[in-house]
């Protein structure tokens, strides 16, 4: 099953329908999470576009912007309960295992976000069952997940750190451009560039799925990137041949991003998944191999 989450700046015109299409037939999600700044009317006839042709919208209010879920028939997704901060579900697999599901879309305004982390102790409340939560946080968890402009403030990240420490929830890793989200500034100074977009999960639902993946992908007209969830990656695939050595190039350290994504991947399967030292050297290995060939 794959999952992706979107932030494509509301599904108002037609360059913003044409980059989902997109993304949906390049990803082939089974379910689709977008903000929306269309009322449901208007958003009904891009079900049948994308194919997902199940769907929850939660509709604008004022100027706080709608959300939308888009899922396939074959899938089981049921409603819990939405708010103007998510849209909450449980997915029930083949086997009756049952998960949750929540997208969510943080509040923009600084003076605001504890809105955002109420919204999550809310949700933790009533948690029975394994629970993943993907979105837009609107919010950084370290200062080294924002470059560019004013450093962010400590007790900002402090907040979000408590409300996911709060709701056992861990941050899942992933694999891409670490930097989800910029400002389009051309002027160098004043470029920006933030880690806003994630997944998150508890224990229980990274037991289920101990193969998770988590893609932060091409962010097309957008200024953000879609987070793109491979819940059930059994056999890791990538584009390496068979038959040929992994060989680290010593051009990647000159890389920007290549420390993050060792990191990552170790920290991913040493504490995540809590794997052993030839796991993590082996998804080490996967990462770099497919970030050299589809971002370098």
């Amino acid at each position: 099953m794959k999952l992706i989450a979107w932030n494509c700046q509301g599904l108002g015109n037609s360059s913003v329908i044409r980059s989902l299409l997109n993304l949906q037939k390049e990803e082939d999600p089974d379910i689709l999470l977008s903000e929306t700044k269309m009322d449901v009317r208007r958003i009904k006839g891009l079900r049948w576009k994308l194919g997902l042709t199940n769907m929850i919208v939660k509709d604008c209010e004022g100027k706080s912007d709608g959300l939308v879920i888009f899922w396939r028939k074959e899938i089981n997704l049921q409603l819990r309960g939405v708010s103007r901060f998510y849209i909450d579900s449980d997915v029930v697999e083949a086997d009756g295992f049952v998960w949750r599901f929540t997208g969510f879309y943080g509040e923009p305004k600084t003076g605001l976000k504890d809105l955002s982390w109420k919204a999550l102790r809310v949700l933790n409340a009533s948690r029975r069952r394994p629970w993943l939560c993907v979105g837009d946080f609107d919010e950084v968890l370290l200062g080294c997940e924002k470059d560019g402009g004013q450093p962010k403030q400590q007790s900002c990240m402090d907040r979000f750190r408590e409300a996911l420490d709060d709701c056992a929830l861990t941050d899942l890793g992933f694999v891409g451009d670490p930097f989800t989200w910029r400002n389009n500034c051309h002027d160098s100074d004043n470029y920006i560039r933030e880690h806003l977009d994630r997944a998150v999960a508890d224990d229980a639902w990274c037991s289920r799925f101990p193969h998770f993946r988590v893609i932060n992908g091409d962010p097309r007209h957008s200024d953000h990137r879609p987070v793109i969830v491979v819940v059930n990656e059994e056999v890791r695939t990538t584009t390496k041949p068979r038959g040929h050595a992994f060989h680290f190039e010593a051009g990647w350290i000159q890389e920007e991003h290549c420390s993050t994504i060792v990191n990552n991947a170790w920290n991913l399967t040493v504490q995540a998944r809590e794997g052993g030292v030839v796991d993590a050297i082996r998804e080490v290995g996967a990462e770099l191999w497919d970030w050299s060939r589809n971002f370098l």
